[in-house]
C-alpha cells in the first residue's frame, strides 16, 4: 500500500474560505497581552527619546497582540500628541517597549 503524502491534505486547502477562516483563528490563538513596563524600563525609553539627535534607532513595540521590532530613523518626536513619526507612519508612545539608539547621537 503507498502513502499518498500530502495529497491526503489537498482537500482541505481547497476552499479559500476555510484556509483564510484557519489563517485567523492561529492569528487570534497566538496573541498575547501586553508586558507591563517596569519604572525603570520607562525611564529608559524617556532618556533615549530626551537625548535623540538623529539617526538610527531599534523600537521593540507591541500591536494588536504581537511584539514587532523596528530599525528607522525617526523623523519627529510629536510630544502633544505623544506620537514618533516616521518616514512610513505613526508610533504611539504607549506602543513602545523598549528603545536603542544605535546609529548617530
Amino acid at each position: 500500500m503507498s502513502d499518498r503524502g500530502m495529497k491526503k491534505w489537498a482537500p482541505y486547502s481547497s476552499l479559500i474560505e476555510q484556509a483564510t477562516c484557519l489563517e485567523e483563528m492561529r492569528y487570534q490563538r497566538n496573541k498575547i497581552e501586553k508586558p507591563i513596563l517596569e519604572e525603570d524600563q520607562i525611564e529608559k525609553i524617556n532618556y533615549a527619546l530626551q537625548s535623540y539627535r538623529g539617526g538610527i534607532v531599534k523600537i521593540k513595540f507591541f500591536n494588536d497582540g504581537y511584539i514587532y521590532y523596528i530599525n528607522k530613523e525617526i523623523k519627529r518626536i510629536d510630544i502633544d500628541n505623544r506620537k514618533l513619526i516616521f518616514d512610513t507612519g505613526k508610533l504611539n508612545f504607549s506602543q513602545i517597549l523598549d528603545i536603542e539608539l544605535i546609529d548617530g547621537f
